[in-house]
């Protein structure tokens, strides 16, 4: 059964004992530190996209049936292996220091005080759930691989069956049960309300500690195969995992993507809730396999259903996610005053996600009825700022109701509009060509066409230059 197991995981064996960190790491958590979290957030002008580093994927510290004797070998590997026998000797004398020591050793004796119910356990976890999970990760990996260097060496005849390898096998146990808190923990982790940590990390997490558990798991059990001490917890843990990501999906589909939980937005910039979503599906498209597998258990139960046939589970949920952002922003960009902004909301928002689903994730999710919105959206944004400009010469009041003349009247409402909206900002680059060109026009072939039927008239700006003034709009 190990050696099944052994051929399937990967192990960059010089990388750990050679100076690299896939070992038990050098991680020192510290409070509100994101910027080793593993998810790096990139806004630039053109595109929203996440790029996730996946510790389970970035260093696998399992060890192939080949490397084990190699390994038990290496001089630093026999000082090391035996130091931790010296660790069993002293669980004998006292069985809790022991685990306490060496989980200090793997710099992960934080999981000591972690109280996931208190105060303090979640404010310790605030701002470094991924820092602390890959530091979780990387000491649980740590242990597997001298397990596997423990049962392949001297001890892989016996199996455990001796009295130094029962008690060997206890003393990983122990140490492994404090640091199943962690588990509880981040399970335990809120992602609504202004002191909940971001959805997409949580999810990231939760499904990286559920991964790197599932393969542990199959060393250590299979280590302890012959042990009577042996503990099988791994069932419940992974179930308890799946259970988590299930609930943190259908909250993040439901219970943030709210007004209540975001706020109503202040400006028709990108809002929160739009990178929310997208980094959520950046998490669970970068993890395929495990969450469309817990999507369909999620169905076979009943508890999540399709919308389209003929695609996976994890395309309807994303397709739910969206279709509830988009009546979500709908709903609140009639919160702005001024109807421009509200278009000019939704113009920023609608266009990321679609991008988002098309292009930087490789989805190949189409929603043709998005598109079609947001064509709409920038007629609407013309017709309600910029199309009053030019109605100024399209249909001029007759000049016994008021003493200005057309152009002046069509100067001043340019003057105003260009004025109100020149530091308005669309961070997309496309789109910001798109909504310059559908206002040149509107706005430029009416004031050359006027000029051109009222030649004794001089303009205060020329065509020209007033093409180039709008061309320079929505840079912020």
């Amino acid at each position: 059964m190990a050696a099944v197991w052994a051929r399937a995981w990967r192990l960059r064996v010089s990388s750990t004992e050679h100076g690299g960190n896939t070992g038990g790491g050098s991680l020192q958590p510290t409070a509100g530190d994101r910027t080793d979290s593993g998810t790096t957030y990139t806004t630039s002008s053109s595109t929203i996209c996440t790029t996730i580093s996946d510790p389970v994927r970035d260093f696998h510290p399992f060890i192939v049936e080949e490397k084990i004797e190699e390994l038990c070998e290496d001089e630093r590997v026999k000082q090391k292996l035996e130091h931790i026998k010296g660790l069993v000797v002293l669980f004998r004398k006292d069985n809790n220091s022991a685990p306490e020591r060496w989980l200090s050793e793997l710099e992960v004796n934080w999981v000591l005080h972690l109280a996931h119910n208190s105060e303090s356990g979640r404010s310790f976890i605030s701002g470094q759930l991924l820092y602390l999970a890959k530091s979780w990760i990387e000491a649980l990996f740590e242990i597997t691989k001298y397990i596997s260097v423990y049962f392949g060496g001297h001890h892989g005849k016996e199996k455990g069956t001796d009295d130094v390898g029962s008690e060997f096998v206890r003393f990983v146990e122990a140490t492994m049960s404090k640091m199943l808190p962690f588990v509880d923990a981040i399970v335990a982790v809120r992602i609504s309300g202004r002191r909940g940590e971001p959805a997409d990390e949580k999810l990231q997490a939760l499904i990286l500690v559920r991964d790197a558990v599932s393969m542990a798991s199959a060393q250590i059990l299979s280590s302890f195969s012959s042990s009577p001490c042996r503990v099988d917890y791994t069932g419940i843990l992974l179930a308890k995992l799946d259970e988590a990501i299930w609930n943190t999906m259908e909250e993040t589909k439901t219970g943030v993507m709210s007004s209540y939980s975001w706020g109503t937005p202040r400006s028709p910039d990108i809002h929160k809730g739009t990178l929310s979503v997208i980094n959520c599906i950046n998490v669970l498209w970068a993890n395929y396999g495990t969450v469309n597998r817990i999507l369909n258990d999620a169905f076979l139960r009943g508890e999540f259903g399709p919308e389209h046939e003929n695609v996976s589970h994890l395309t309807n949920l994303t397709i739910q996610m969206v279709r509830s952002l988009e009546e979500m922003h709908t709903s609140n960009s009639q919160a702005f005053p001024d109807r421009s902004l509200e278009f000019l909301f939704l113009i920023n928002n609608f266009p990321c996600i679609l991008q988002q689903l098309q292009t930087n994730c490789r989805l190949g999710i189409h929603m043709p009825d998005l598109a079609g919105k947001i064509h709409d959206y920038v007629n609407s944004y013309v017709q309600v700022s910029w199309a009053p400009v030019s109605e100024c010469l399209r249909n001029p009041t007759p000049h016994c109701f008021t003493r200005r003349s057309p152009l002046a009247r069509f100067e001043s409402k340019f003057q105003q509009t260009y004025t109100a909206q020149k530091l308005w900002k669309v961070p997309d680059p496309e789109m910001r060509k798109r909504l310059r060109k559908a206002i040149v026009e509107e706005v430029i072939p009416e004031f050359t066409e006027f000029l051109k039927d009222n030649s004794n008239r001089t303009p205060r700006v020329t065509p020209q230059e007033m093409k180039k003034l709008l061309n320079g709009l929505f840079e912020g």
